[in-house]
């Protein structure tokens, strides 16, 4: 008897459709599957649901739990309404369908298009449905695009949270109005910036006076707002100076709606891309003001001076994120100074409770980061002296084997290259004796033609690092050049804190002046 994962998918789009009833639709498509299963007692695995979710997204969590499952061996058949709710990427289709079920042995079928995997007719008709599939998914994207640019040109709100000290006007879910119980923080803010306060004296009288954050805020009133950064970190509810900053750089708060900051990259790629600020769509007057244009004109103008706040470092620090605080926790943040000639940089490490007030930890002092990095080097330089010595040191022709997993990698594009090339011919065939229309044709081969370009940009690629892997296999110095870079460190750097460090406690003071410093090596 097969084992079965039935896969249920419902998008946005899907609810508009089926009506506010969206449940209704996922226990149909349940019912229908499971009926289907009963009916050749196939056995069910699991049910898997992603509701809300679009066919083009490839993040979907019960989907990639799904795929997980299959590629462990637990699942037989992949069981779906159609073959659209598995998924409506062509990519994806071709990668996981026609390539990974059948490596991993799975059948598919979707039963209301009567896809099923194992049937000749289907292998055909798959790329036409994924074709057809995806430009429904890219024609309703670049709908929903002009629809949500055109509310931003009349000045409609379109956000999903309003931003912290406005609320969304109950009446009106496309108008911002002012919410009384978090504005007078907001105006507390510029003011407070305006008469010459820094980040770290506003944030310690806010968490001082126990104003919970934007966040905070947010779910104690029951929103559904995530900050994924904010959960991640240690401030634990508690304000900082990046959410000072934000609230001051925030245009929004002299009643001016400010929209279309970024976009996604595509219909397929969700992740944003930043708009030029000239690009921003800016209505005045669109909502009530909760600063007046004198008070956001004088924030603006010391923001943007060298006087008092000075542009975060470009370079990331090699023990950024790694240094915590050995009495609270919290991690130790970077303070960065100059000698009085401004031609040398120093920086130190302290507890970020000096700068969000609140936890009255006794660990206060600073220590300085070249100190620390010296140390550090020192600890790790003595450990692989202990422990590695380089003559005795034999390495495996790694490259050997890099060249051998790049070669079957290039076999495999090959094939498929060549695949893709013969049913093209094949499909020309087909439409020359009539078996199928012009138009068919037509949409096969735009896919097939993409499908070949993306293989021979994938096979230019490999043929390029299978010749670097020959080179550095014929080097002999690359080898001696990794001993050495491995076997002692003149220089603490990015990579090599990411190798070997997990992460740092550092003490208090002690009596001598001297300063505990534990080291978490990935040893």
């Amino acid at each position: 008897m097969p084992e079965v994962a039935i896969y249920c998918r419902l998008s946005i789009e899907d609810r508009d459709k089926v009506g506010d009833d969206v449940s209704e639709s996922i226990q149909n498509q349940k019912a229908m599957l499971r009926d289907y299963c009963r009916e050749r007692d196939w056995a069910v695995y699991d049910i898997y649901v992603d509701d809300g979710y679009s066919g083009i997204d490839r993040s979907r969590p019960e989907f990639n739990r799904l795929l997980r499952d299959c590629e462990a061996g637990r699942i037989d058949i992949v069981l779906c309404k159609d073959q659209s709710r598995f998924s409506r990427d062509t990519v994806v289709i071709e990668q996981y369908i026609n390539d990974k079920f059948l490596e991993w042995g799975i059948r598919f079928i979707g039963v209301a298009d009567n896809a099923d995997s194992d049937s000749e007719s289907y292998s055909t008709m798959r790329l036409f449905t994924s074709a057809y599939n995806e430009m429904y998914v890219k024609d309703i994207s670049a709908k929903i695009r002009r629809t949500l640019a055109f509310k931003r040109e009349q000045g409609q709100f379109i956000g999903s949270f309003a931003p912290y000290g406005y609320m969304i006007d109950t009446e009106d879910k496309h108008h911002l109005v002012i919410d009384k119980e978090t504005a007078p923080v907001v105006r507390t803010i510029f003011n407070m910036y305006v008469n010459g306060e820094g980040y770290r004296k506003i944030v310690q009288r806010l968490n001082d006076e126990g104003i919970v954050s934007p966040s905070e805020y947010k779910r104690q009133k029951g929103s559904k707002y995530v900050n994924s950064n904010a959960d991640s970190s240690s401030s634990k509810g508690m304000w900082t100076q990046s959410t000072v900053a934000r609230i001051l750089a925030n245009e929004m708060y002299t009643g001016t709606l400010v929209q279309g900051k970024s976009h996604h990259i595509s219909y397929k790629n969700k992740k944003r891309k930043k708009v030029d600020k000239a690009d921003w769509v800016r209505i005045p007057n669109a909502h009530e003001a909760i600063i007046d244009a004198d008070t956001w004109e004088r924030s603006q103008e010391r923001l943007n001076s060298h006087t008092r706040v000075g542009k975060r470092s470009q370079e990331l620090s090699p023990l950024s994120g790694k240094v915590k605080c050995a009495c609270c926790g919290r991690p130790m943040k970077r303070n960065v100074y100059y000698n009085k000639t401004k031609t040398i940089k120093y920086y130190g490490l302290q507890c970020a409770t000096y700068k969000t007030g609140p936890m009255n930890c006794p660990n206060k002092s600073s220590i300085s980061g070249l100190i620390l990095e010296k140390h550090i080097l020192t600890e790790l330089n003595a450990i692989i002296a202990n422990y590695c010595q380089a003559d005795a040191i034999q390495l495996t022709d790694i490259h050997s084997k890099q060249l051998m997993e790049l070669e079957l990698r290039l076999s495999t594009l090959e094939d498929r290259h060549s695949s893709a090339k013969e049913r093209l011919v094949k499909m020309y065939k087909d439409k020359l004796d009539g078996i199928i229309s012009d138009e068919d044709y037509s949409l096969f081969r735009q896919n097939l033609s993409h499908e070949e370009t993306v293989l021979s940009e994938q096979i230019t690629e490999v043929k390029g690092q299978i010749e670097d892997c020959r080179k550095r296999q014929e080097s002999a110095e690359s080898q001696k050049a990794i001993i050495e870079k491995y076997t002692h460190f003149d220089k603490l750097d990015r990579s090599v804190a990411d190798e070997f460090i997990d992460f740092i406690e550092i003490g208090m003071t002690d009596e001598n002046g001297g300063r505990e410093i534990n080291i978490h090596w990935k040893l």
